[in-house]
């Protein structure tokens, strides 16, 4: 209950999307609490040239679920031109990641093969921009934003007491860059609404791991990720306003991510620095929502 309404606040991200569609409307704020699940995984190769072989260290996050608290808010600043921010953040309670090597291309030789518990951890992101309405009826509304986004992964690798009991590794992850998004409400009903919105990020990826049983690799930080990509967003929801400044929602949204080639950097005890070719980072997920719209 704390997490949630530490939260409120920030998840009105989604419903602040229906503001456009009320003129007399100078304000709207969201709040949804819901449930996200994702899968995360990345490689590298054995050289900077992508070889030796192609996949050599792949790690995969998988069921990452937990709670997701989101909030939103859009602005009706000064004419049709619109202040837009909001926060998300979702809280890891389970899932599992697989930390596999191989000797050969194509994942083929397997030299080491183990999965670990991964259900502690969080994700959350934030985004701040400014939009026009460029369709705004009784019927229809339409806003696109541009602006800047930070989205952020903490994630854990970890044993039991009765099972790797010394085992709690990290790797945290920042994809931050510029996003274009669009916003979209159709009135079905006197009360009842659905809106859409989509959002494209384009970003830089910074991650870095702590392997904090390997004596070999220096501490807190392991190595180094860097790499450049894109961020997919969508989601839809039903609104159904019960008075003129309250309504209430639920809905769905879907999310990919992903980076190109970029570099691993490994930070040996011995002062060296061993650099090869990261093959790619990748994330997709989705979660279920509901929760408050607010207008003022």
């Amino acid at each position: 209950m704390k997490k949630f309404i530490g939260f409120c606040f920030l998840l009105t991200i989604p419903a602040a999307r229906l503001f456009a569609q009320s003129a007399d409307h100078k304000v709207q704020i969201d709040v949804t609490d819901g449930y996200q699940r994702e899968i995360f995984h990345w490689s590298i190769a054995g050289n900077n040239s992508g070889q030796n072989p192609n996949i050599f260290s792949e790690l995969k996050w998988t069921k990452l679920g937990g709670q997701n608290a989101a909030a939103s808010l859009q602005w009706n600043v000064y004419q049709k031109f619109v202040f837009y921010a909001d926060y998300t953040r979702q809280f890891i309670t389970s899932g599992t990641v697989n930390d596999s090597d191989y000797s050969g291309d194509n994942r083929t030789s397997n030299t080491y093969n183990e999965t670990f518990d991964a259900g502690k951890g969080h994700t959350q992101g934030w985004a701040v921009g400014a939009g026009y309405k460029l369709i705004n009826n009784n019927l229809f509304s339409f806003t696109p934003y541009a602006g800047y986004s930070d989205n952020r992964q903490s994630l854990f690798l970890y044993g039991s007491a009765n099972r790797f009991p010394d085992l709690n590794s990290s790797y945290s992850t920042i994809w931050k860059g510029v996003f274009i998004k669009a916003i979209a409400s159709l009135k079905l009903i006197e009360q009842l609404h659905f809106n859409a919105d989509v959002t494209y990020n384009q970003v830089s990826y910074n991650a870095q791991g702590n392997w904090n049983l390997i004596t070999t690799f220096q501490h807190p930080v392991s190595y180094r990720h860097h790499a450049n990509g894109y961020g997919l967003n969508l989601a839809g929801r039903f609104v159904y306003d019960i008075t003129k400044n309250i309504g209430l929602q639920a809905g769905a949204g879907y999310l990919h991510w992903q980076t190109g080639n970029g570099t691993d950097e490994l930070y040996l005890t011995s002062g060296e620095i061993d650099k090869t070719q990261m093959n790619g980072a990748y994330r997709n997920g989705f979660r279920v929502f509901g929760g408050l719209k607010v207008s003022l």
